[in-house]
């Protein structure tokens, strides 16, 4: 047990220490992209990165979460990683090509869009190097450190990319060619390394594995649609009702949240592996284990929502100047909606995927995500930004009452209480 600690612990510090350096990367292009694109045109490309985000969940299909447990129960088969990893990553691609032909339709079919193709194109161009980067491989290998040095990667190159690129407000659409380059090279990479270093050989994907990935991996792809539909489409509904500045506003602010939450995420992927592996081997080692780290987290990710509350003027001030003053209050709502997500990840993916019960997690999750897409279509249009981060907090807020009263009405926390005692 404590070796099963102490590995956590180096992974998720490890991750710790270089997601901070890789968001401080990030956020370097941030100041200097609203300052040469302004809300406006800075507000065309997150909206832009937001349509493309559902193509990348498309493309991911689960296998974050999907893969991951099969990597992780066969860590020490190189024959059966060999067929998880080449059958993962046909499906992969198989999902990003039907992405593609669903982009170019989109765009014939919507004004929007049309006026800005390119723009459009070179932001789904970013999905290559999400497929291939293989995030989901190291993840059940417990060898997190792979995803951060390549997440570095990414965001240095992306970062000197925008620099010597983008130098007037007319070079908007270069923003996602930086992307792609930066991704797409990481993403071959990670692909070489998983060969070199864990002596893996070229399977031929089958089509029964194909379809036994798809197959496992739906609830997880319905879940993190679901999850983030109504994140993703506060953006996309912004876009067409309160145009391109509002965007610029409510996107700034969700980038500078965004790089707090990732100091969470390093937590969230090096408990989840030893999660599953515990839930699995004994109900008692689990309960131990999680009592633990969802303690942590919780008095972890109240600090973050506290510091990005009370700061929020200044950070604001600081990274995106005073043309984006807008952005506080929205600021100001995202920090409690980071507190929630934290809370969730513990009694949604520690706990009801842990002991599979992801029809149960699937539907909750739904409901809660329906919830803050209707409160989307009623806030936005009166109160534009405000409206939109409002409905994201309401709707975590609630997703974490639908888990609680889950997991007491089913009877789930008692068993595991039984076999404590």
């Amino acid at each position: 047990m404590k070796s099963d600690i102490r590995r956590i612990f180096s992974n998720a510090s490890s991750l710790f220490i270089l997601q901070l350096i890789t968001y401080a990367i990030s956020l370097a292009a941030v100041p200097y992209l609203v300052r040469v694109l302004g809300p406006s045109k800075y507000g065309l490309v997150i909206l832009a990165q937001s349509v493309i985000t559902y193509f990348i969940f498309l493309a991911d299909y689960g296998f974050d979460m999907w893969g991951t447990m099969r990597i992780a129960e066969n860590q020490h088969d190189k024959k059966r990683l060999s067929e998880i990893f080449h059958n993962v990553m046909a499906a992969k691609l198989l999902l990003g090509f039907a992405g593609f032909i669903i982009i170019l339709i989109l765009i014939a079919a919507v004004g929007k869009f049309r006026e800005e193709w390119r723009l459009i194109l070179l932001s789904f161009g970013m999905i290559g190097g999400q497929i291939l980067i293989p995030s989901w491989f190291y993840r059940g290998m417990e060898r997190m450190k792979f995803i951060a040095f390549c997440l570095v990667a990414v965001k240095t190159g992306y970062l000197v990319l925008v620099l010597i690129m983008v130098k007037t407000e007319a070079d908007y659409a270069l923003v996602p060619l930086a992307n792609f380059i930066a991704y797409t090279l990481a993403g071959l990479y990670g692909i070489w390394t998983v060969y070199a270093k864990f002596g893996l050989r070229f399977t031929a994907p089958v089509f029964s594995g194909i379809t036994e990935g798809l197959r496992g991996g739906f609830t997880y792809f319905a879940k993190a649609i679901t999850d983030n539909f109504a994140k993703i489409t506060n953006t996309v509904i912004l876009g067409f009702i309160a145009g391109d500045a509002a965007v610029g506003f409510y996107g700034s602010a969700e980038k500078l949240m965004d790089a707090v939450r990732a100091m969470l995420s390093p937590v969230f992927q090096a408990i989840f592996p030893h999660s599953r592996k515990t839930a699995a081997r004994s109900k008692k080692e689990w309960f131990g284990f999680i009592k633990k780290a969802g303690a942590a987290v919780a008095v972890f990710a109240a600090l973050l929502s506290a510091a990005i509350f009370l700061f929020s003027d200044f950070g604001v001030r600081l990274v995106l100047g005073s043309e984006f003053m807008a952005s506080v209050s929205v600021l100001q709502m995202l920090a409690v909606y980071l507190f929630f997500f934290s809370v969730n990840n513990i009694l949604g993916v520690q706990t009801l995927v842990c002991f599979d019960r992801g029809r149960a997690f699937l539907s909750l999750t739904l409901a809660a995500k329906l919830l803050g897409l209707l409160l989307s279509f009623i806030l936005i249009p009166a109160f534009f930004e405000k409206g939109a981060a409002f409905a994201l907090v309401s709707s975590e807020a609630a997703y974490s009452l639908f888990l609680i009263l889950y997991i007491m009405k089913s009877g789930l926390l008692s068993d595991v209480r039984r076999s404590v005692t």
